[in-house]
């Protein structure tokens, strides 16, 4: 029994420790955010609002939004184009279908690769995933919002999705920014209540 209630405590503890973590690293994500949006040089927000700029609103960070989804290529998927803001459209390729649950639900997500931002330097293995959900328009921003990954330098079969940090398109916040608008066939059909509220 003694040893039963070490392991528990060690578990426990582990728990504890890694949640810690992941609690300070969307700190700091979110910290940066914040820095971004308040350098004059950076930010999307207009000049004015910027000397008056005091942080993002976000939900609270929950790690059941940080999922584990399943990947399944599709590198051979004709080209697509993702429509912006403005009318026009670029040329996306889809990388992989991502599917995973949250609360018990199952989801999937399209996720892309923009094919003119893949050839500049830095950003080849960069991966884009746009969605919307039922909280557009309540919580968060009408027109959907965006989440950043890059390949895994390791092939599981998985990778790490995380909704904590999804973000809002910098036409929410000015109107001379041109955003793709998230396809229809990324919307969840559950409020992501995670991430940058509007």
């Amino acid at each position: 029994m003694y040893k039963i209630l070490l392991i528990f405590l060690f578990l426990s503890t582990f728990s504890i420790a890694q949640n810690k973590d992941y609690q300070t690293e969307i700190k700091e994500h979110r910290k940066e955010l914040n820095v971004h949006f308040k350098d004059k040089n950076e930010s999307p927000l207009p000049h004015h609002k910027i000397k008056n700029f005091t942080g993002l609103p976000f939900f609270p960070a929950n790690e059941k939004y940080k999922v584990k989804a399943k990947l399944e290529f599709t590198f051979n998927t004709p080209v697509m184009y993702i429509q912006d803001t403005k009318g026009s459209s670029e040329a996306y390729q889809q990388y992989a279908l991502a599917t995973f649950k949250i609360d018990g639900k199952e989801f999937q997500l399209s996720i892309y690769q923009n094919l003119e931002l893949k050839k500049k330097k830095g950003y080849e293995n960069y991966l884009f995933i746009p969605f919307t959900d039922l909280s557009n328009g309540k919580t968060t921003y009408a027109g959907g919002r965006y989440m950043d990954t890059t390949i895994p330098d390791e092939y599981t079969g998985y990778i790490i999705l995380d909704f904590n940090k999804a973000y809002n398109p910098y036409c929410a916040y000015n109107k001379n920014y041109i955003c793709p608008v998230p396809p229809k066939n990324n919307h969840l059909n559950t409020s992501i209540l995670a991430g940058v509220k509007y």
